[in-house]
Parts: structure tokens; C-alpha cells; sequence
């Protein structure tokens, strides 16, 4: 898995190369285990080789998705804990059967300044991560929620179906269960959609 990270990131220094292999190292997780706790430092940088990971802060009795990791991806708040010692305020949990890299934060540091490789790596990062917020903070301020939720619906939807609960979309959409049981009786009722116990099914026109 490692060489599958050094080759997708096109890394061709030898010296870093051969740092990775002597620092990084690889940990599998199951879904639900937490990886990020908010509160506290980060010292291990962690990275997507396979799987799926959510990011996302709590408020009160609400979470709020910041944005999603995939293979090859890292948290941006974590990248900002290398150049930096500082308190995580998300939480990270893994969504999907994950394999991550873990490089501890010093040496993810220091190999921005020595590597150019890591660097537009950890460059890249940033200016995506940065785009995913701005996305994320245009749909919840300018979209209402009834059309965010039948977005998100239809994009989950694996043949016409999503399993999850209305406790889980809440989640999902920073909003509370009982908005969101709501709106989802009153996409039936416009015959959008139909539920379910912890499934709900798209009605094509």
C-alpha cells in the first residue's frame, strides 16, 4: 500500500522514499472507529490509502460535515497540526473499512521544506480542501434545506435506494431529525420519494 501511495503522488525522491518507508506506517480500521478527536493534539498525520473517512464538528446535540476523505487523502486540519502544535477542533470517523498511513507530525513538517514532492502534495491538500469549504458553506447558506436534502438523496442512492436513518441524514446535513422527518413526509407527499424503514426509495419521473 505504500508503494501505491508513492507511486499515485508520482514521488521520485530517493531520500524521501526511503523516509517514508522508515517513519510511515499502516493501520486498518473498521467503520464507526474514531481517528480524530476534537480537543485534542494531533501528532500522527493521517492518510487515505483505501477506504472513507468523515470529517465533521459537533455542536450541542448536532454535527456539522465538513467534508469527506477518499483514497489518497488527508485532513487539512491535521496538515495545519504539522507546521504548528495545536488541538484538533473536528472529529474524523472512519465511514467506509479503511487502510491509512500514519506519518508522525515532525516529520511531515520537516519534509514540506526538504521534498518538493510533499510539498505539492500537502500544497494540493490545502487549495482542495479549501474548495470543498467554500462549496459546502455556499449550499448551506444560499440552498434550502428540502433542496439539499433531495440532492443529497439522489447522489447517495444506490439503484434508487439509501439506507439510512433520519437520525443520519440530520448528521449528514447539519440539521436535527425532526426537520428532517419533516421534509422527507413532505418529499412523499409530492410523490418524490417513498420511505421506508431506514430506507428510502427515489421515484423517477
Amino acid at each position: 500500500m505504500l508503494d501505491l501511495f508513492i507511486s499515485q503522488l508520482k514521488i521520485t525522491d530517493k531520500e524521501l522514499i526511503k523516509e517514508l518507508n522508515k517513519y510511515a506506517y499502516i493501520t486498518t480500521h473498521k467503520s464507526g472507529d474514531l481517528i480524530i478527536e476534537s480537543q485534542k493534539y494531533i501528532k500522527v498525520l493521517k492518510i487515505v490509502l483505501k477506504g472513507k473517512v468523515r470529517v465533521y464538528q459537533t455542536f450541542e446535540d448536532r454535527e456539522i460535515l465538513i467534508y469527506y476523505l477518499n483514497s489518497m487523502e488527508t485532513c487539512t486540519l491535521s496538515l495545519c497540526a504539522c507546521f504548528s502544535a495545536c488541538k484538533s477542533y473536528v472529529n474524523a470517523v472512519i465511514e467506509n473499512d479503511s487502510t491509512l498511513l500514519n506519518i508522525p507530525v515532525r516529520f511531515a513538517r520537516d519534509w514540506n521544506y526538504k521534498y518538493k514532492s510533499w510539498n505539492d502534495y500537502t500544497t494540493k491538500t490545502f487549495i482542495d480542501s479549501y474548495n470543498d469549504l467554500m462549496h459546502q458553506y455556499a449550499n448551506i447558506a444560499f440552498k434550502p434545506l428540502k433542496d439539499r436534502l433531495i440532492e443529497y438523496l439522489t447522489s447517495k442512492a444506490h439503484r434508487d435506494v439509501i439506507r439510512k436513518s433520519h437520525q443520519e441524514l440530520a448528521r449528514e446535513l447539519g440539521s436535527t431529525r425532526e426537520v428532517i422527518s419533516r421534509l422527507l413526509k413532505s418529499l412523499e407527499s409530492e410523490s418524490k420519494i417513498k420511505l421506508g424503514q431506514k430506507m428510502i426509495v427515489i421515484n423517477k419521473k
